[in-house]
């Protein structure tokens, strides 16, 4: 019994060294973006009651008038699908409120949202575009996104990309 029981403590200790020394981080799950559809999908439909950490909740959201809609899209060519959270309209761009993606160390995130006049536009090679809405802060910020870094960074756009229209799947 007691070789049993040392030999799995020997092991049980080489593989946290080696999964230390890898630097292993959750992985995306396939379909981890299923809660927060479920989150968003039952918020419109029936009132957001509550919000939880890691969800934003734009005001846009909250409004009835707008039909919104999601879109799933590998923003960084990482094989995982990003979940962005839109708005449908007739508009001759896709006006987004929230990015959300697979945090490697949180799970399910929104990393990235808009505010009641602040939208994301999706461009042409995955960038985004944050327009502020607000005259205090005129200039549309440019950025990609990285999974490895859990984190957008800032690229120079302006008149780079402009901003698509992209087919959303409503939320009924």
């Amino acid at each position: 019994m007691r070789k049993v029981t040392s030999t799995l403590l020997i092991l049980s200790l080489l593989a946290s060294v080696v999964f230390s020394m890898t630097g292993c981080k959750k992985s995306a799950l396939k379909g981890w973006y299923n809660d927060a559809l479920q989150f968003y999908g039952d918020g419109i439909r029936y009132g957001f009651k509550e919000e939880p950490r890691n969800y934003v909740v734009s005001e846009v959201l909250k409004d009835k008038s707008y039909k919104k809609g999601y879109l799933l899209q590998d923003l960084d060519g990482d094989g995982v699908d990003e979940l962005l959270i839109g708005v449908i309209d007739d508009g001759a761009y896709t006006r987004f409120t929230s990015v959300i993606v697979y945090h490697s160390d949180l799970g399910p995130y929104c990393l990235l949202s808009g505010s009641k006049d602040s939208f994301i536009y999706l461009c042409a090679g995955n960038v985004l575009k944050m327009d502020s809405g607000t005259p205090l802060d005129p200039d549309p910020k440019y950025m990609t996104f990285s999974s490895k870094s859990n984190s957008f960074t800032y690229v120079e756009g302006e008149g780079k990309y402009l901003p698509m229209k992209w087919e959303l799947t409503e939320f009924v």
